[in-house]
Parts: C-alpha cells; structure tokens; sequence
C-alpha cells in the first residue's frame, strides 16, 4: 500500500494545480481513476474551478478534500516530490495531495469489500470554496453517514474551526508629480491610517488558535516613483471563533474605521464550524488513529456542507503547520495509517445509521 500511495501521489504533485493552472487536468486525471474502479463520477461547476463528486452505492461514508493548492512560491531547498526517508516534498504534500491519495485507495478497498462511499473533490477551497456550496445539493452527500474532511490535522480530530472574513480595503487620492505633492492626495497615506487603526487587531494573541487573529496579506498602490499614488489596495484575513459571526467581524471594523475616507469589499466569509466532540464516529477515529481532539486555526469546506449533513469531522494526514510553507512535506506512514483509518470507518458504518 505505501508504494501505491506514493506513486499516486508523486503523480499528483507533477500536476500543477494552484490559482492560475488548468484545473481540468488534474480533476480528469481523478475522475478517470475512479471510474476504473468503478465509481459513477459527475463534474459540476465553471471550467475554471470544476467540482467532482464520486458515488458507489447509497449511503456509507463520504470522504472530502480539495484538489488545488497555493502556488509554490520561492525559498525552496527541497525539489518538488523529492523524497527524504518517510519525507515527501512538495507544494501540497500536506495540504492535501497526500491525503487525496490516501482517500482514493481508501475508497477502492471499500469498493472491493462492496461497501458504499462517496468522494467530494473540489478545486477552488483556496480561493471561495463555491465547489463545496454545488456539491452539498447531491443526494449522497444528505445520505452519507458521516463526511470526513481530511485536511491536515497530524491524525488527531478536529471538532472546532474558526470563521473567515477576508475582505479588501481601497482608498482613493489624487495624482501629481512627487516633486509637487502637495497638489494631489496620497492614496497610500490614507491606507497607513487606516492600518495604524487596525494594527493592534493584527497582532499575535495568546493562544492564537482560540483568539481571533488579523492578517494583511496583500497591498498594492501606486503607479510610478515619480507620481503621487491616487490609489491604494490592501487585503486582510480574519479568522475568528464562536461565538462571534461574520456581522460582528464587519462591524468591528467599521467601527475602527469611522470617520476615515475608505471603501471595503467582502471576498468572501464563512461562519466558524463546530461538531459533536462525543460523536461516535469521533471514537471511533481516535481508535483507529490513536489520536485526539483538537481545534484547528484554519476554515475548511465543513460550513459549505453542514446545511446538507450535520455528520462532519475533520481529519487528515500531514502537521498544519506545513501548510503553504516552503519546503512542504508529508509522512508517507501518516498517509498509510489515513487510509487504513478510513477503510475501517467505512466498514463500521456500512449498514449503520450512526449519526453525528
């Protein structure tokens, strides 16, 4: 099993798949696996973040990840699938090619065994997670004894995820040469006051995993050295906990902003994310996998599902850490131990109605 999972996983990191990539080609390369195995497989969604969802039989246990990854970015000492004893490289090692490739001998050998399963893959979990939002309406995914989300959790089950508000700031001045600024209105220098206000939001709190943290992620103004910025861009990212909603996080920020010459943009936002920390499926993951329950910092598809099946637990191989890091890795035993957990799971549910 571990030669398996690793020639399929050093396949699926030969194909690029982050924000600018052709999104088709590692989403054919899946659906044609799985349809030698013998799945009914179905594309949903734009040709630019196509979805993918994968039944054999009615009900049984779903399994969910994502298929692209950030781009691989600079500060590399590894080459991408460069192995290192249990060590294999690569941008989306962790997050989460390797788990992809454990989920999809995990549902040949239910296959095998006749058990019903469903794979839900998407490739836009990056960016909107609007994949996730087409999928939700199949009947296999109401159907489905519990989802399992196999992002990166080291192995241990994650009950708790934060919410997301990612939003853009733009502010508007007027151009002039720089010899003469004093004839325009610097575009930049509104934006630095806008994140002076926010500054103390920005920084790292004491116990960062359940606090809610800010992040200015991209900013962009200006137009030439010699000319006055009449413009300005700044994203930021927000993940924050329940109690707290999206509302409270945009009125947060108005309220720090008032009386500031701005606009602001929401990209996207989703609600924090809680399951049933005394589920039997839980015990039962923690068995198989000798783990434990922790909170995980990051936002996964489990809110875009959750309307559809309350059943939803986060697990997977790989430490989060890693996650969107140069030098990104995975453990091909973590990957082993992932599927033989899955493969068990959806053993034990088939035929039982075991709900979250």
């Amino acid at each position: 099993m571990k030669s398996e999972i690793l020639s399929m996983l050093l396949d699926l990191l030969e194909i690029r798949s982050d924000m600018h990539a052709d999104k088709s080609i590692i989403v054919n390369y899946v659906k044609k696996t799985l349809e030698e195995i013998g799945f009914t497989v179905t594309i949903v969604g734009d040709q630019s973040y196509p979805a993918l969802i994968a039944s054999r039989g009615r009900g049984g246990i779903a399994f969910s990840g994502h298929l692209d990854t950030v781009p691989i970015g600079d500060g590399w000492t590894r080459k991408q699938g460069e192995i290192d004893g249990d060590r294999v490289y690569g941008r989306g090692t962790t997050d989460m090619k390797g788990a992809i490739a454990s989920m999809l001998f995990a549902a040949r050998d239910l296959v095998d065994k006749d058990i019903p399963c469903t794979l839900l893959l998407t490739t836009d979990e990056e960016e909107r997670m609007l994949g996730a939002l087409k999928l939700s309406q199949f009947e296999a995914v109401r159907t489905a004894h519990a989802i399992i989300i196999c992002e990166p959790t080291n192995l241990n089950v994650a009950c708790r995820e934060k919410g997301v508000f990612r939003f853009r700031l733009i502010t508007r001045g007027k151009a002039a040469h720089s010899s003469q600024c004093w004839l325009g209105e610097n575009a930049i220098l509104k934006m630095h006051n806008l994140l002076m206000k926010l500054s103390d939001l920005a920084q790292v709190p004491a116990g960062p995993t359940d606090k809610m943290t800010m992040c200015f992620t991209t900013i962009h103004g200006g137009t030439k050295d010699n000319v006055v910025p009449d413009r300005c861009q700044t994203e930021i990212d927000v993940r924050f906990p329940a109690p707290l909603t999206l509302k409270d996080i945009e009125t947060l920020i108005r309220s720090r902003l008032e009386g500031e010459d701005y606009e602001i943009e929401t990209i996207y936002g989703l609600e924090p994310f809680e399951s049933d920390r005394d589920s039997k499926i839980v015990k039962m993951l923690i068995t198989h996998l000798n783990s434990t329950i922790v909170d995980v910092p990051y936002a996964t598809e489990a809110p875009r599902y959750q309307p559809s099946n309350r059943s939803i637990y986060i697990c997977g191989p790989g430490a989060p850490s890693l996650a969107h890091v140069p030098d990104e890795y995975v453990e091909l035993s973590a990957l082993v131990r992932m599927h033989s957990a899955l493969v068990k799971l959806g053993q034990e549910l088939s035929g039982n109605t075991v709900q979250g």
